[in-house]
């Protein structure tokens, strides 16, 4: 069975990030400091040779790429997927998280927010935005990751087996495959921008090997 190593990383700090907005196929550009982290963890991963790399085709995705490839001794190729975009959060877009997830907090008789987050797997957060978004257009949990599998098998397909490659991911993605990687509820802790984590993927099994 064909098996390859993932870096992820998280894309550079935005100014949703920085306003604390949801952000899922909404585009805004990296903040300075986003770029600057963006470059520094590309002199990271400078040593480490990646035959392809994957990123959606969100501008925050394909800017944090480049600077991440800018730093590789050899060039290579981005490859831009639509399936690998974050979740879909529909009328959820642009609107202020902790206020929403504060909302849901209070409604399902939690007594904070971090209570709330740490009983919630990734997907069932994302299928409480699909069940209470007014639009009727945020995705659910499934419909999410059955998309992105389907981004992901186009990386597999173009990553020769062994091979190592680049992949940039949001928090919500990165927090997804970590919990499918260890079972735990990565919904306790915030995953920064510009995070990484190695994974080795093999048929539809992520194993994390580090993280930082």
């Amino acid at each position: 069975m064909k098996s390859i190593t993932l870096y992820l990383v998280v894309a550079g700090a935005t100014y949703f990030n920085q306003l604390d907005r949801f952000q899922g196929w909404s585009g805004t550009p990296l903040t300075v400091a986003g770029v600057q982290a963006s470059a520094a963890v590309g002199q990271q991963l400078a040593d480490t040779p990646f035959e392809a790399a994957f990123a959606s085709d969100t501008s925050r995705a394909v800017q944090t790429a480049q600077l991440i490839l800018n730093a590789q001794p050899q060039a290579v190729k981005l490859q831009t997927l639509s399936t690998l975009r974050a979740p879909f959060y529909g009328g959820f877009e642009g609107t202020e998280r902790a206020a929403v997830w504060s909302g849901f907090a209070t409604k399902l008789g939690y007594p904070s927010v971090p209570d709330f987050a740490a009983d919630q797997t990734p997907s069932e957060l994302q299928t409480l935005l699909h069940d209470h978004d007014a639009d009727g257009l945020a995705e659910s949990g499934t419909e999410f990751w059955t998309r992105y599998q389907g981004g992901l098998q186009e990386v597999v397909a173009a990553t020769r087996d062994q091979g190592t490659a680049l992949l940039v991911v949001d928090s919500a993605t990165m927090r997804m495959i970590r919990y499918l990687a260890t079972g735990n509820m990565a919904t306790r802790e915030e995953i920064a921008p510009s995070a990484v984590a190695v994974v080795t993927y093999t048929g539809d099994k992520f194993t994390l090997q580090a993280s930082h």
